[in-house]
């Protein structure tokens, strides 16, 4: 096939088959003769294709057929060609066109075997009848070939997740059970191995997959402690899940590890931005209350482990006054407060920013439309100056947030008589 050829094939637009054809007739390749079996073959696997997909009876299903059946064999001939008009023209002299449109079919039930989803646990695939009608209708190989790279990669990412779960002792039930994704198996395999112990020499440490509470303390192990430079996994690796283990060592690196590194982001923070990119072991429910404990470590130092509202209102009012946060104030400092609020401004941004960026993740939502409202309510008491006593004002704060009553004078023994 000279150079000329290949670019006419590439910018014909006609199916394949009819350029390899017709390059074939014009090279003396294929003769009279194989276009009369062709065209005597070709009905008959129309018919079939239309009895599979329809009815043999209806003309439009005759002409759907004919253009599937052309599908097909286009399909075959540049999936196993790579475009080559030489190639296809001895192909198409050397088998029958029936031969040719089986293969493309084979071609898609092939593809149809490999993983749509990259997914460790059942699901349902669908029938391959179905699969068939719907790919023999693409008049091109262009999302036949994207369909296969991709479902190859799925296939990659299953076999070398199924191999690390077993090193992590992980059950094809937990798989079926917990819908496992392949590419969270394995960089779970791969963060545990971001410890600095766990990245040296020697026989490798037994491992095993992270529940919730164990995922938060690996997290908060690898921000105090830091991370090891260079990681290895022990196993007998192909080629492609090397490379895949090396992508998503680089994902982890890029996407992962700086948060981790931040000490300004709070753990529960943390934890929600990347727990979807990890797997984790279901938990049992007495580990709740540690895990809770873990994750709002940073929100109780803000709170000094107070956890009633009046509380958190004070420590919010306070960071929207822009005074130094309390949880608690006499009612000589609430009332300088409220005089400094008509003062400079009330900013109740500072306290939802605040919220949003240490409050624990599943408490923020609640937490700022409990602050919204109090806010509302505030806005009424704490900025109207009608109150020139400042009396309602104080009321509110009294109603809302931790006011310290002022302690009882003890009172004095009198002197015993002389």
């Amino acid at each position: 096939m000279t150079d000329h050829d290949f670019q006419l094939a590439t910018f014909d637009e006609r199916p394949f088959f009819e350029q390899a054809l017709r390059y074939g007739t014009e090279q003396g390749i294929i003769n009279d003769e194989k276009i009369q079996a062709i065209n005597a073959e070709a009905p008959k696997g129309m018919v079939q294709i239309a009895t599979a997909f329809g009815s043999p009876y209806l003309r439009a299903e005759i002409e759907l057929a004919r253009v599937r059946i052309v599908n097909l064999v286009n399909l075959y001939l540049l999936e196993t060609t790579k475009g080559d008009l030489d190639q296809a023209a001895r192909l198409i002299r050397d088998n029958t066109f029936l031969t040719l449109s089986r293969g493309g079919s084979t071609l898609l039930k092939e593809l149809f075997a490999l993983p749509e989803y990259p997914i460790l646990g059942a699901y349902t695939d669908g029938r391959v009848d179905d699969f068939l009608e719907f790919w023999s209708r693409k008049k091109t190989s262009d999302d036949y070939r994207a369909a296969r790279k991709q479902r190859e990669r799925y296939q990659v990412e299953i076999r070398l997740a199924k191999k690390l779960g077993v090193d992590l002792g992980l059950s094809a039930t937990i798989f079926q059970d917990q819908h496992c994704e392949a590419d969270a198996l394995i960089r779970s395999a791969l963060l545990i191995r971001f410890e600095k112990n766990a990245a040296k020499a020697g026989p490798p440490e037994k491992k095993s997959c992270f529940n919730q509470i164990e995922f938060a303390g690996l997290l908060d192990k690898l921000r105090r402690k830091g991370t090891a430079k260079t990681i290895r996994l022990d196993g007998d690796f192909s080629a492609p899940e090397q490379q895949l283990i090396a992508q998503l060592q680089q994902d982890i690196v890029t996407h992962d590890l700086p948060k981790i590194s931040d000490v300004n982001l709070p753990l529960d923070n943390l934890i929600s931005q990347i727990k979807d990119r990890y797997f984790i072991r279901g938990h049992d429910m007495e580990d709740t209350a540690d895990y809770e404990a873990l994750v709002s470590r940073e929100w109780s130092r803000y709170t000094r482990g107070k956890n009633d509202i009046d509380a958190i209102f004070t420590l919010l009012l306070c960071l929207a006054a822009k005074v130094p946060d309390k949880i608690s104030l006499s009612e000589a400092a609430a009332r300088t407060l409220i005089k400094k609020i008509r003062k400079d401004g009330f900013f109740p941004e500072l306290a939802s920013r605040f919220i949003q960026q240490n409050a624990p993740h599943e408490k923020q939502e609640s937490l700022l439309e409990d602050w919204e409202d109090f806010c509302e309510q505030a806005k009424l008491y704490l900025l109207d100056d009608w109150d020139h006593d400042l009396k309602a004002a104080f009321d509110f704060l009294q109603e809302n947030c931790y006011i310290e009553k002022p302690a009882k004078k003890a009172s004095k023994t009198p002197s015993a008589a002389r």
